[in-house]
């Protein structure tokens, strides 16, 4: 099976000065990068889990596998092509096929703007945005009459549910979540991650699903990455890395999971 997406030895986080995709300027201190030669594959229709403690680097890496930050060295490449280091253009074309889910919902929605506004911003002014509105809301498993509401009169997991119909809206191919179930309680987790999992087999979306609860990603992924410190110490099938796990990080994240 092909891979949709690919890193290939992606570094960020070198020391010296450096601009970002909106051209503010910055200096990182003199420490070691964040990550580090990371090269993984999410194959079309899976889910691959990233995994790894606090820290380890794992919102950084969703970040370069996104577009939002481009890395210091090496390649992010959507169905082959590399995105990470191309012109505006390029990155413009392959934008709406990754979409990224954040952690917490509520600091992801505009309080100021209704439902239709955030779930359809990425649209424009599209002829049939009120319909694909209706639709992605409905996928969600939302009414599609709350268009008109604000994000404070909704539940933590309904948030999420917005967010997630917000992504689907561009008809990404790759869904990148990061801890997108870690501030919800535990029965909420297992309905969004119920959905996560119709909507795949349903749309054929591919999931860069990241987690530091092993219990959560072995209920999604295909595969598993293992990130400690900025790199990936251990990958493979999800039943492999799970039932028989090699390297101390990974060992450690199980035993604090179970």
């Amino acid at each position: 099976m092909t891979p949709i997406l690919q890193a290939r030895n992606v570094t960020y986080g070198r020391t010296g000065g450096r601009t970002d995709r909106q051209g503010f300027s910055f200096t990182r201190s003199a420490r070691p990068p964040i990550l580090k030669n990371i090269s993984l594959d999410l194959k079309a229709g899976q889910t691959l889990g990233i995994v790894g403690a606090s820290g380890s680097g794992k919102s950084t890496l969703c970040r370069i596998l996104s577009g939002l930050i481009a890395p210091d060295e090496g390649q992010v490449l959507y169905q082959g092509q590399d995105f990470a280091t191309a012109s505006e253009a390029v990155r413009k074309k392959i934008r709406p096929a990754i979409q990224m889910i954040f952690q917490d919902p509520a600091g992801a929605l505009d309080p100021r703007q209704t439902i239709g506004d955030i779930v359809g911003e990425a649209l424009g002014p599209v002829p049939d945005r009120d319909a694909r509105i209706r639709t992605a809301l409905q996928d969600v498993g939302l009414s599609a009459d709350i268009t008109h509401r604000y994000p404070r009169t909704f539940s933590g997991g309904q948030k999420q549910r917005i967010a997630i119909a917000r992504a689907l809206m561009t008809r990404p191919c790759v869904i990148i979540a990061d801890e997108a179930v870690s501030a919800l309680d535990v029965s909420t987790q297992a309905i969004v991650l119920n959905l996560l999992l119709d909507l795949q087999k349903r749309q054929g979306l591919s999931y860069v699903f990241v987690s530091h609860d092993l219990a959560v990603i072995r209920h999604l992924s295909h595969h598993i990455a293992v990130l400690d410190q900025g790199r990936i110490v251990e990958s493979g099938p999800a039943s492999d890395i799970l039932d028989t796990p090699v390297q101390p990080a990974t060992k450690a994240l199980l035993e604090n999971t179970y």
